[in-house]
């Protein structure tokens, strides 16, 4: 056995190994149960927490999975007991299943090494698209007309907002977006204020208050944390696509019921 894989074949990259294994298929019978339901649910918030419960259980099912497979610490000998394979649990197992598992136990821990990296990569990957996300909110803004803060405000507290929101113009956003939480903005494309009727840049303001309401912003934050440690999941991408649209939903339902103009508002989004 070679230094390389005497560090790669450990007790604790077994372990990963296993669970990363086990996760497979454990988020796909969390996805085929979502989807079962969402079949059935038509509202778009219990559908946006049917979504949310889903990933966690793929990640809780993921942190249980690997904790029970975590070596024992009170271990005294760990080299003898790698050094002794297993005695197979089933004296009529056949020498081919035998054999798969001695070669699933050989490259499951080579698993650990390329998931450390891969959370390594999707974690930076988040810290830059977050780092941009200020910078956005810092440079190319000016500050809307006070007609529009004014009425940003009322429209605030018509959706019962605690926190002040600012209204920023910008050149380098092509849509409008909120950016922050605990000092939350609305950055509007430069142009818009003044080229789009008044009832259709409100229904816009109040869908994006909305996202401040409901804390969006915060909870995608939380959501692409769980994605970098997923990030090996076909079913953690199927349902964080699931909750962003759910999410916007959720904040059209939200900004139709405050408005009371449906068409209004559809017009706005077109």
């Amino acid at each position: 056995m070679t230094n390389l894989e005497m560090r790669v074949q450990t007790l604790l990259s077994k372990a990963l190994g296993w669970a990363l294994f086990h996760s497979l298929w454990e988020g796909a019978a969390v996805t085929g149960v979502l989807f079962a339901a969402l079949c059935v649910i038509r509202s778009s918030r219990i559908r946006y927490f049917a979504a949310c419960a889903a990933m966690l259980v793929v990640l809780g099912g993921f942190a249980v999975t690997l904790w029970r497979l975590m070596p024992d610490r009170t271990e005294t000998a760990p080299a003898i007991l790698l050094a002794i394979p297993h005695a197979p649990p089933d004296e009529v197992q056949s020498p081919p299943q035998m054999l798969a598992q001695f070669q699933m136990a050989e490259i499951l821990p080579w698993l650990a090494p390329f998931w450390i990296v891969g959370v390594f990569f999707f974690h930076l990957r988040s810290v830059a698209s977050w780092m941009a996300a200020r910078r956005l909110r810092n440079r190319g803004v000016c500050c809307a007309p006070d007609p529009w803060s004014r009425r940003l405000a009322q429209l605030g507290a018509r959706m019962r907002l605690t926190k002040p929101v600012a209204l920023l113009e910008t050149c380098l956003a092509g849509v409008p977006v909120v950016i922050g939480h605990a000092r939350p903005v609305i950055l509007i494309p430069i142009g818009m204020l003044a080229g789009m009727p008044a009832n259709q840049i409100e229904a816009i303001l109040l869908h994006e208050l909305a996202h401040i309401r409901r804390r969006d912003y915060l909870a995608n934050l939380l959501q692409t944390i769980v994605e970098g440690f997923l990030f090996y999941h076909p079913a953690i991408w199927w349902i964080s696509s699931v909750i962003r649209a759910e999410r916007e939903n959720c904040c059209d339902d939200l900004a139709v019921a405050t408005s009371g103009n449906a068409h209004e508002y559809a017009a706005a989004l077109t």
